[in-house]
């Protein structure tokens, strides 16, 4: 099974849209660049950070997958 690395690269609130807005990037011995993907996470400005972070990541992967 191959390593992945995962890295929030650039992120930002959208107080309008109440919504974070995320670039998550993947890293992995068999990509010669990192796997760059876009994300929108609807949620308000106090979420806790390890939640952010997971739903960030899980938002990426659903977006890999479909």
């Amino acid at each position: 099974m191959a390593n992945t690395a995962i890295r929030i690269a650039d992120i930002a609130y959208d107080a309008a849209c109440r919504s974070f807005d995320a670039a998550v990037e993947f890293f992995s011995p068999g990509l010669p660049v990192p796997l760059r993907v876009g994300v929108r996470l609807p949620a308000g400005p106090d979420l806790p950070h390890r939640a952010l972070v997971r739903g960030l990541v899980r938002a990426a992967e659903r977006q890999i997958l479909r």
